[in-house]
């Protein structure tokens, strides 16, 4: 899922400064700044071209924490457009003699290939926030996707109140090739059910703000005449698309939901057109692997909080809390952890939202 151009720019800004390539096929990512031996560890780090959180986020916090518990350890980056060719960049990287394989799954119905060949060679592979199904996989580190969509149903709740009377939500969620998407769905439709009316659901390819805003464009048509209670999205991105097809429809003010504390939406959070964004630690989640991999690499058996089904078997996984960001708390949460900055939220016209907020630099 993506972050703004200036969470970006910052994070190009941190690679530089820790010696890591911000983008580009096939870039490696020293975890020091002296030449690695030449039979340093490497953990190959596979994540999707268009995943700008993984270069802001997920790559540099991973490379400082490895680096942390393995000075001599080499991260190598690879970023695909496609399963296929992730798949191939994980065979190589095993076939390279890579010790761990870490990899955001573009499809993880279809990263298969990549694992087998992984625990052919009895390289661990462990999947990064986005579930590998029906394969031997080694661990998974994520989100609790249940919790995730629960907290945006019961927000939209909140938002709508008792009176529900002749009136309706839609549902956007996220890529259907992404198990996560339906996580999130099974937890808020878990809040929703009996709840309130759904006038239409629908998945958005590849988390696509555009998309997202064709679909609710088109989901409105599903009303009938029914108030628009709310939507409930499951990313800000979605949300910003299905913003901008409410505008043009004429629609304002109606509660919607979103995920990722993204600083567009945090932004529109503190102007009153966005009612809550579900935020999750990502900094955290990629320290939280560098220990599981430094502790595989070292032959220790990683702590975990449970296991998770992937159709295969039982796998060891890591699951993070999620937290609901609404006004107060984008103050109190994101910016005391410095998920973003003052500098960032608060440039251009967003300015006066922060100064009634109370937010200043």
């Amino acid at each position: 899922m993506n972050r703004t151009a200036r969470t970006v720019a910052a994070a190009a800004t941190l690679a530089l400064t820790l010696g890591l390539s911000a983008c580009g096929l096939g870039s490696t990512t020293a975890a020091s700044s002296s030449a690695p031996a030449a039979d340093a560890p490497h953990v190959a780090f596979l994540v999707p071209s268009t995943s700008l959180r993984s270069q802001a986020y997920d790559v540099p916090n991973f490379t400082v924490a490895l680096h942390a518990r393995c000075p001599e350890c080499v991260v190598d980056v690879q970023t695909a457009a496609d399963q296929a060719t992730q798949n191939t960049q994980g065979e190589k990287a095993v076939q390279d003699g890579a010790a761990a394989v870490v990899v955001v799954a573009i499809d993880g119905s279809q990263a298969g290939a990549l694992v087998s060949a992984a625990k052919a060679a009895d390289v661990p592979v462990v999947a990064y926030d986005r579930l590998i199904k029906d394969v031997p996989l080694s661990y998974y580190v994520s989100f609790d996707g249940d919790a995730v969509g629960k907290l945006g149903g019961t927000a939209i709740l909140d938002a709508i109140g008792s009176d529900t009377s002749g009136g309706a939500i839609v549902m956007l969620e996220g890529d259907p090739a992404d198990n996560n998407a339906g996580l999130f769905a099974k937890g808020a439709h878990s809040v929703l059910d009996g709840k309130v009316e759904i006038a239409d659901e629908r998945y958005v390819a590849g988390w696509s703000s555009a998309q997202a805003e064709v679909e609710m464009t088109q989901a409105l048509a599903s009303l009938h005449g029914r108030r628009l209670l709310g939507v409930y999205t499951a990313y800000d991105g979605l949300a910003a698309g299905a913003l901008q097809a409410l505008a043009k429809a004429g629609y304002s003010g109606v509660p919607i939901t979103g995920q990722d504390a993204e600083t567009a939406a945090l932004q529109r959070i503190l102007s009153g057109a966005q009612t809550m964004t579900v935020y999750k630690d990502l900094p955290g989640q990629a320290r939280a692997t560098a220990t599981l991999v430094a502790d595989v690499l070292e032959g220790k058996t990683p702590a975990t909080t449970g296991t998770t089904d992937n159709g295969n078997g039982a796998v060891p996984t890591v699951l993070l809390k999620p937290q609901a960001v609404g006004k107060a708390e984008v103050a109190t949460k994101v910016l005391k952890d410095g998920y973003t900055t003052v500098d960032a939220l608060c440039a251009g016209a967003a300015s006066t939202a922060c100064a009634q907020a109370g937010i200043t630099s």
